[in-house]
């Protein structure tokens, strides 16, 4: 049956709906065949049969097909993109009226009329029946419903008029019945495999677009790359050959002998161009691994109002040779993250500050919210106009400076924007000419500082629930391991120290796994710390590994990051290392 027809629902329903939509169309011209089918059945059986009882017969046959053409109609506005429900199955009713009208015509004519006549008209049923296969489009339902019912009314007619052929002519209806059905399940093959290749080529079509959709894409990032490197090359052609430019004029103010006041004066202007140089290279350096995803982030907690007052402190200087108040209020907040990259977040937004402030005051503002840190860095300067908000972020993409020209190369907030967008930051834009800027900065897994005293009390409790607790240390710096060992007993911990990974692999082989262990990187031997931290877990069974070392290259620490371990980079502040410890001990606490 149609339901049956293929397992891909997809395809049956558009199958159904195709089906529905041509049977439909073909129901919309069967009154005028009606007609004509009609008028060849009255040349037949008139004036054999009375008139009232043809028109009667008539009238019933063509208010049927009239009623599948109005259904039809009905249908066709719906179709195919919301077909009505059990649409197919109101068609097959309607098939079977119009299938038991037309073989209704040889019950009532064929017993009245001669026998020449009665052969035309079974002739023209048996056709009628045919027809239907091109009717019934393929579906095997509608066809058994009308030719089943018109082949019956004239094979009962001609059996009644002629019992002693009954057999014979039910027998041979029946076979073309069956052959009629073979044809129509034959169609509806064909049907679907027309289906099939069609949707097929609207696939390969809908492919073919998206191809061509990406390649346009890749097209346009081309392109926008292409345009970004000719600024990108223009810009730095210009900041560059500036301090270039300078430095050749005072390369020849150096040769020609100058006194000992302008040797001065040139020796502190090279020095602030070589510094402009280094700036420009260094951001250019920052903002290609940014964009090329060179940039890995460390994750480690730190005291985020620490930091930020050591950066305020670097600037007081720069603020107060403008005349500019630089205020800060910052509240005690502790941040998992990378203390580097959010100290270059930092620097840049406060030397934007400042550059683009002539007077007034800058402000730096922190504060704990619901689990993130809020950065607010504000000044009193001129503003950002609206149109411009949305581009400050751009590379080299610069404003005018307070009375004159850009200051700087325009990286700084490409920059920012960058760092944020790599942490999960949010960076928010407050500004309108006239009314100063203030920047926020949103930083996830914070958590309010405790202060200095409230640090200590901590440590206080800390002895209590850390007291039994063993902690190795592993450095070869002896001073180090000495240092460590004092500080962690008084935390409450019982700390064993080792010099080596020899040193340490004896040690657990003779107490067995510690607690939490704080292991330098790089070790006698070349033997690399998280490696050996992770063999010992290994063999004893897990626990916690803090990694404490000098190392900055991105190699050296990639060892440690591969095996998840948290990273502490020396010196390592005192309140930064007892909140690495004290969330390593979390688990057992």
């Amino acid at each position: 049956m149609l339901e049956r027809a293929h397992p891909d629902r997809g395809q049956r329903a558009e199958l159904r709906d195709e089906l529905l939509t041509l049977h439909a169309r073909i129901l919309l011209r069967m009154p005028i065949f009606e007609l004509a089918l009609i008028g060849a059945i009255g040349w037949i059986v008139l004036p054999d049969i009375a008139l009232s009882v043809f028109l009667a017969w008539a009238g019933i046959a063509l208010a049927v097909e009239c009623a599948r053409a109005a259904t039809a109609r009905w249908a066709l506005v719906r179709l195919p993109a919301d077909p009505p429900p059990h649409l197919h199955q109101v068609f097959v009713a309607l098939d079977g009226a119009a299938g038991l009208a037309t073989g209704a015509a040889a019950l009532l004519f064929l017993p009245h009329i001669p026998l020449l006549s009665q052969a035309l008209l079974e002739t023209t049923l048996y056709t009628v029946a045919g027809a239907g296969v091109a009717v019934a489009v393929s579906s095997r339902r509608m066809l058994a419903a009308y030719s089943s019912l018109v082949l019956m009314g004239a094979a009962t007619a001609w059996s009644m008029a002629h019992p002693e052929r009954a057999a014979v002519v039910i027998a041979l209806t029946a076979v073309y019945w069956l052959f009629l059905i073979g044809v129509s399940g034959d169609s509806e093959r064909l049907l679907r495999r027309s289906i099939d290749i069609r949707r097929q080529r609207d696939e390969v079509l809908r492919q073919l677009e998206r191809r061509n959709q990406e390649m346009q894409e890749v097209a346009a990032r081309a392109e926008r790359a292409a345009l970004t490197r000719a600024r990108v090359l223009a810009a730095v052609s210009h900041d560059l050959r500036q301090p270039l430019h300078a430095l050749s004029a005072y390369s020849a103010v150096l040769l020609a002998n100058p006194s000992a006041r302008t040797l001065q004066e040139a020796g502190h202007n090279i020095d602030s161009l070589v510094r402009a140089l280094g700036e420009i290279l260094g951001e250019l350096f920052d903002l290609s691994r940014l964009s090329t995803g060179g940039y890995r982030l460390q994750h480690e907690p730190f005291a985020l109002d620490r930091l930020v007052a050591g950066v305020c402190a670097e600037f007081a200087s720069s603020a107060a040779a403008k005349g500019l108040t630089l205020a800060s209020h910052l509240a005690p907040v502790e941040l998992i993250g990378d203390a580097s990259a959010i100290g270059r977040i930092v620097r840049n937004l406060l030397d934007n500050a400042i550059k683009y402030t002539e007077r007034g005051q800058v402000g730096v503002t922190l504060s704990h919210v619901s689990g993130e840190a809020r950065l607010e860095v504000s000044d009193t300067g001129r503003g950002i106009a609206a149109d411009e908000h949305g581009r400050i972020f751009e590379e080299f993409y610069q404003i005018d400076g307070p009375g004159g020209p850009p200051q700087g190369v325009g990286l700084g907030l490409s920059i920012v924007k960058h760092l944020c967008d790599l942490m999960r930051a949010r960076i928010e834009l407050d500004s309108s000419i006239g009314e100063g800027t203030r920047f926020t900065v949103t930083l996830p897994s914070a958590r309010a500082g405790s202060g200095t005293a409230a640090m200590l009390r901590s440590i206080q409790e800390g002895r209590k629930s850390w007291r039994g607790a063993r902690v190795y240390v592993v450095d070869d710096d002896a001073a180090v391991l000495a240092s460590m060992q004092a500080l962690l007993r008084l935390w409450g911990f019982e700390v064993h120290c080792a010099a080596s990974a020899a040193e340490a692999n004896a040690l657990l082989a003779q107490r067995g796994r510690p607690n939490l262990m704080l292991i330098d990187l790089r070790l006698p031997h070349g033997q690399d710390g998280a490696a050996v931290a992770a063999r010992a877990c290994a063999d004893h069974g897990a626990f916690q590994v803090l990694i404490v070392t000098g190392e900055s290259a991105e190699s050296a620490l990639h060892s440690a990051r591969e095996h998840g371990y948290t990273l502490l980079q020396k010196p390592v502040p005192f309140d930064t290392l007892y909140a690495a410890v004290s969330a390593a001990m979390q688990p057992t606490a």
